[in-house]
């Protein structure tokens, strides 16, 4: 019987477009490009509350939030990052970031352009493209830092 944890993590496909991860958490590209280097950081375990966190788990999770910071910041000048923990579809512990740009990034032949700033981002469907998120999770693992 799959778990919330399994369903999650295909979903998300955690596994393919890992970028960095610790004994407790993950962090991934997001399928999903809102903004350029967006990923999720997700729970290895089966966690649905804030509450369950050990402190281990919670170092973990600040660590990884720091690296992707470090990373979108480093890899393409994001002014800051944006980090929702929203859990409405899936209940497993995560948190989509948002990298946040105040002008337009050139990536992968394309450029980027951060249709909110300097606003909330505003969560839509966004068409997955397979190649630019292979590209973004090796640039992405190839950042600083662990």
């Amino acid at each position: 019987m799959a778990t919330e944890l399994d369903a999650f993590r295909e979903k998300f496909q955690v596994d393919a477009l890992s970028v960095a991860g610790t004994e407790h958490w993950v962090l991934s590209v997001r399928p999903q490009q809102l903004t350029l280097g967006s990923m999720v950081l997700s729970t290895r375990a089966n966690v649905l509350d804030f509450a369950s966190l050990s402190e281990a788990q919670s170092r973990d999770m600040a660590h990884l939030f720091g690296e992707a910071e470090r990373r979108v910041k480093t890899l393409f000048g994001a002014a800051r990052i944006n980090a929702l923990c929203l859990m409405m579809r899936d209940p497993l512990l995560h948190f989509h970031i948002f990298p946040r740009y105040e002008n337009k990034v050139a990536f992968a032949g394309q450029d980027w352009i951060d249709a909110d700033w300097p606003k909330p981002p505003q969560i839509r469907p966004v068409d997955e493209d397979p190649e630019i998120n292979r590209a973004l999770r090796d640039a992405l693992r190839g950042g600083v830092g662990s």
